[in-house]
């Protein structure tokens, strides 16, 4: 078993007197709405509905056994940013209601398993000359344009904000880094996520993903880039999160031009690493006897096999003008060919800057430690991987040749 950092020891003793409130989480969550809806504009009927899903979410940390004092204090963190996100964006259309007319054009949603590229494809599209991703500093910090002196000063407190996970967590910074400055997954603007779980099991809420309508999540998402754009230069919006690849008929819904982007790879890679990513988010949450490795890799080869059937039916439905295949082997193997011919697919240029950021993307894994994963530390092997993603598999041939 890996050692626990002096670090997150240290913080989880100086922590411990306020795990008291994990007696009532739904209080807990009350004060939260309360606390980011003072002084401002109250919220929709639509928004507070989709937010009370979250309180699956606080009572599943609250009342998991081997949570720790760091592990309850995230799991506030988690659920009361995006209750702040919501009114924070909410008020701010009733207080200039011309942020509504912003039009939200065409956006790209990058899907995929982790491991598959989506990374990579997200960068490039989201930083080339004509288009733009949010932000994580800006997903922080939500809010109209700023000035140069304080669009620093947010980042500079977003950079603190997060350097605590890289102190805390060995390993985070191999496997996800976080940068203030950079483009980050949407998941930071919206509420819900099947990877909420990756800190702690939530299979109330988990199950409730697989029933409940998604569009209300996506039009606050819409709502929010439609912030991001009020009063900035026009580009065409790129998003991200793995969860996304699950709800594309959701996103068709509210974005009727959106395009999709999804990257391919053999799904044993991918659960590996996503199984890594969560024993890094459990040692981060729990105490260290509350880490299941084997029941970690139970939890997310049901989860993600689940999501990648919802995504092949989804994919058939909406057509190849819609969703761009991009097999892993042609972005790393030929990506000056692969690229280029997906930029077109999207109707974008294709130009000097985006092959200098290609050039830059190749280069930055050289400079951080690789991030290793196997699933056999997760109590899974190929062959069960195959069978929960027989569907995925008989297609991915086809994609390839």
């Amino acid at each position: 078993m890996p050692e626990t950092p002096p670090a997150l020891r240290l913080t989880n003793l100086l922590l411990t007197p306020g795990t008291r409130t994990r007696k009532d989480p739904d209080a807990v969550f009350d004060r939260m709405i309360a606390r980011a809806s003072r002084g401002r504009t109250p919220l929709s009927a639509e928004y507070a509905a989709d937010l009370e899903h979250l309180r699956l979410v606080l009572r599943a940390f609250a009342r998991f056994p081997g949570l720790s004092p760091l592990g309850w204090m995230a799991g506030q963190a988690l659920v009361e940013s995006r209750i702040r996100n919501r009114v924070v964006v909410g008020d701010l259309h009733a207080r200039h209601p011309r942020i509504a007319g912003e039009p939200v054009e065409a956006p790209v949603f990058v899907v995929g398993m982790p491991r598959a590229g989506t990374t990579l494809t997200y960068n490039l599209l989201s930083r080339s000359p004509a288009h733009r991703g949010p932000k994580l500093w800006e997903m922080t910090h939500l809010g109209l344009a700023v000035d140069s002196a304080a669009e620093a000063e947010l980042i500079r407190r977003t950079r603190k904000k997060y350097a605590m996970v890289s102190r805390l967590s060995p390993t985070w910074d191999t496997i996800h880094p976080l940068f203030a400055e950079t483009e980050e997954e949407d998941t930071f603007i919206r509420a819900h996520s099947e990877l909420h779980s990756m800190a702690v099991p939530a299979p109330d809420y988990v199950e409730r993903l697989q029933a409940f309508d998604h569009r209300p999540d996506y039009r606050f998402l819409r709502d929010t880039l439609q912030v991001l754009s009020y009063e900035r230069p026009t580009r065409r919006w790129v998003l991200k999160h793995p969860a996304n690849l699950f709800h594309m008929s959701a996103i068709r819904d509210v974005f009727p031009d959106a395009q999709f982007v999804w990257s391919h790879r053999t799904p044993e890679v991918a659960l590996a690493s996503l199984c890594s990513m969560a024993e890094a988010a459990e040692r981060l949450h729990r105490r260290p006897d509350a880490v299941d490795l084997a029941e970690t890799g139970r939890l997310w080869l049901a989860i993600m096999s689940r999501g990648v059937s919802r995504a092949l039916a989804q994919r058939a439905a909406l057509g190849s003008d819609v969703v761009h295949d991009l097999p892993y082997e042609r972005l790393t193997g030929d990506p000056s060919t692969a690229l280029p011919e997906l930029f077109e697919q999207l109707g974008a240029q294709w130009g000097a800057a985006d092959e200098a950021n290609l050039a830059a993307a190749r280069e930055a894994p050289k400079q951080r430690a690789p991030h290793r994963y196997d699933l056999e530390r997760f109590g899974l092997d190929q062959d069960q991987v195959h069978a929960a993603f027989a569907d995925y598999l008989d297609l991915l041939p086809a994609l390839t040749r």
